[in-house]
């Protein structure tokens, strides 16, 4: 039940709706008793016309009159708690429900994606979302006047009858218990049906986003297996669970009829012993009749109540998930001067130690400096690293030990928006998003002009190809920019980075995915980005970074060399002029001297 009760406080906000429509739902569950206290009201008086006694037929007709407008206004009513509950209610819910899980897991730390799929966080925020408006408009609709109608029953028949008022208050806890039970397991069974349909959902969102390399491998009926297998887990545990909710649903149905029979009898019996009244017996089983609907509801509400704990339970879960790397209380503005003096640091590395969550060390005492304008090449084999700096700067993590500076200022003691704002990234694997190649350059600065990104693009190298197309800057791209070629896809993102105008550019094996023609047009953008920035440059390729200041080399997490490549190369023990021998001969070396050359090192390039 702790998942119903943070779903209320979650949904607290709209509680001027909640209330607006108590009003509506009290007043319907009151008028429905109105009925059968004037039906009773008609049967007395035909009974006495049928005993030869004076009655007034015309208050016959006033009677049902009353009828008639009290079912008008239940009628009225009820269209309006609908459109309140089911329609209004429904939509703001859901609309507020998902912005406020989007946000969230938006501004979480980039650790929580390192162990997710995106498949499954976005299958929690659906069912999440279902359970929640489902359960808050089954509340209103169902719980509430229920409840209301039960309360209202029993005490009208107390009032004829202690013993049937008595019966009828033993079998509502009767009915709960055994419904609670049923719902009990019925949430045993949806929460490892949950389990299975998140990981098959994840998988099929993974499928569906690589279909290239799913198709490429023939792997289209593999993929397929696993699901229908994931789904007959899911009909089988399905079955089994609705086996048992049935059971449950017989063994109440069968409680309700014995002792709604005992109270029929004990009616019938003392109506014919005249302790009742005809018009009595008719109000009396109306009455029982209306009770009826209530404990028939009661399953289906606790049921309700487990499908949204379980259902939700996930979705709760991710919302209370804590965000590791925030903002501190007080965190001012990364502010950075163009300052003339060349040989300030405008990046500095302090005793710097990082390692992720299972524990394993990955930088040890990283201390370097980055002079403004200055171009950094991290250089190194894979796994040793080199990114992980990039992700630090960036503050994606934050180290254990030691302290990161940007102009003087310790990122940690900045607001993060404006730490990302003043450095621009292009991924070795440069992600488009859906849409128009405008949109995604205009990515980092939405309020750009044409020309502005007409210009970004020509010193790009990518307005001449865009040019070409058929719809030009405002031609589609697909999702992930698949009808764009490596280049292409790497020449946008340098002009969306371009665009950002962001004082220091990070690299990360920018060109290694790409064929010599496309590598020397990205470059020369590349180049053009540069121009009198700050720059970082993680490259295996040891060409591309030919013109680099300096050269920061990581091995096993610390630094091992750190200098000009031209005094770097003379250390024949060093591991840059190992590494860049290394390269040179397997630009000519036979495929049996290569493998042996790879084994010493773990190169991508």
């Amino acid at each position: 039940m702790g998942s119903i009760f943070k779903i209320i406080s979650y949904t607290k906000h709209f509680w001027k709706l909640y209330l607006f429509m108590a009003v509506f739902i009290i007043a319907i569950s009151l008028l429905s008793l109105v009925s059968p206290i004037l039906l009773k009201k008609i049967v007395d008086i035909i009974v006495l016309q049928i005993n030869g006694q004076q009655s007034d037929y015309r208050e016959i007709f006033w009677i049902l009159a009353i009828i008639l407008a009290t079912d008008l206004f239940i009628s009225v009513f009820t269209a309006i708690s609908q459109w309140i509950g089911a329609d209004i209610l429904s939509v703001r819910l859901q609309t507020y429900l998902t912005r406020r899980f989007y946000e969230h897991v938006l501004s979480l730390d980039i650790s929580y994606f390192d162990n997710e799929i995106t498949g499954k966080i976005a299958n929690k925020m659906y069912r999440g979302i279902e359970s929640i408006t489902e359960f808050i408009k089954s509340m209103l609709a169902n719980f509430l006047p229920f409840f209301l109608t039960a309360l209202v029953t029993v005490i009208l028949l107390a009032k004829y009858s202690l013993l049937i008022a008595i019966l009828l208050v033993i079998l509502f806890p009767v009915y709960i218990l055994i419904s609670h039970k049923s719902s009990q397991d019925w949430q045993i069974y949806e929460s490892k049906k949950n389990i299975i349909n998140d990981e098959s959902q994840g998988r099929v969102f993974e499928s569906l986003s690589g279909i290239r390399v799913v198709k490429a491998f023939a792997a289209e009926l593999n993929e397929l297996i696993t699901f229908i297998k994931n789904r007959g887990k899911i009909e089988s545990l399905t079955i089994k669970q609705t086996k048992k909710w049935h059971l449950y649903d017989m063994l109440r149905r069968i409680a309700l009829n014995f002792i709604l029979f005992a109270i029929f009898a004990y009616i019938v019996y003392w109506t014919f012993h005249k302790r009742f009244t005809i018009g009595e017996m008719t109000l009396l089983m109306q009455l029982v009749q209306q009770a009826r609907f209530p404990l028939f509801a009661m399953s289906f509400i606790l049921g309700q109540i487990q499908q949204a704990n379980a259902g939700s339970k996930d979705f709760l879960d991710i919302l209370e998930k804590q965000i590791k790397i925030k903002d501190k209380e007080g965190a001012k503005d990364l502010k950075i001067i163009n300052n003339k003096n060349k040989a300030q640091n405008l990046i500095e590395f302090r005793n710097v130690d990082f390692n992720y969550d299972y524990g394993k060390s990955v930088l040890k005492n990283i201390n370097f400096s980055i002079r403004q304008n200055e171009k950094l090449a991290l250089v190194g084999e894979s796994g040793q690293g080199k990114s992980t700096v990039v992700n630090l700067l960036l503050r994606y993590y934050e180290p254990q030990k030691g302290i990161i500076r940007i102009s003087g200022q310790d990122i940690s003691d900045v607001r993060l928006k404006s730490l990302h704002e003043k450095i621009a990234v292009v991924f070795q694997e440069s992600l488009l998003f859906s849409g128009t190649i405008l949109e995604n350059i205009k990515y980092g600065k939405p309020k750009a002009t044409m020309e502005e990104i007409a210009e970004v693009a020509k010193a790009a190298n990518a307005h001449e190809f865009i040019e070409e197309l058929p719809d030009k800057y405002n031609s589609i791209i697909g999702e992930r920019g698949v009808k764009l070629s490596g280049g292409q896809k790497q020449r946008i993102a340098i002009a969306r980075a371009m665009l950002k105008d962001a004082p220091i550019i990070i690299l990360d094996e920018a060109t290694s995915s790409l064929d010599s023609r496309s590598e020397i047009q990205v470059q020369q953008g590349l180049d053009r980005l540069m121009k009198n920035r700050t720059s970082i440059i993680i490259a295996h390729r040891l060409s591309t970074i030919a013109d680099a200041d300096n050269i920061l080399v990581i091995a096993k997490g610390t630094v091992a060399q750190y200098g000009e490549a031209s005094e770097l190369i003379k250390e024949k023990k060093g591991l840059y002029y190992q590494l860049v021998t290394l390269q040179q001969k397997l630009l000519t070396a036979t495929p049996q001297d290569r493998d042996e050359a790879l084994k010493k090192f773990d190169l991508v390039s």
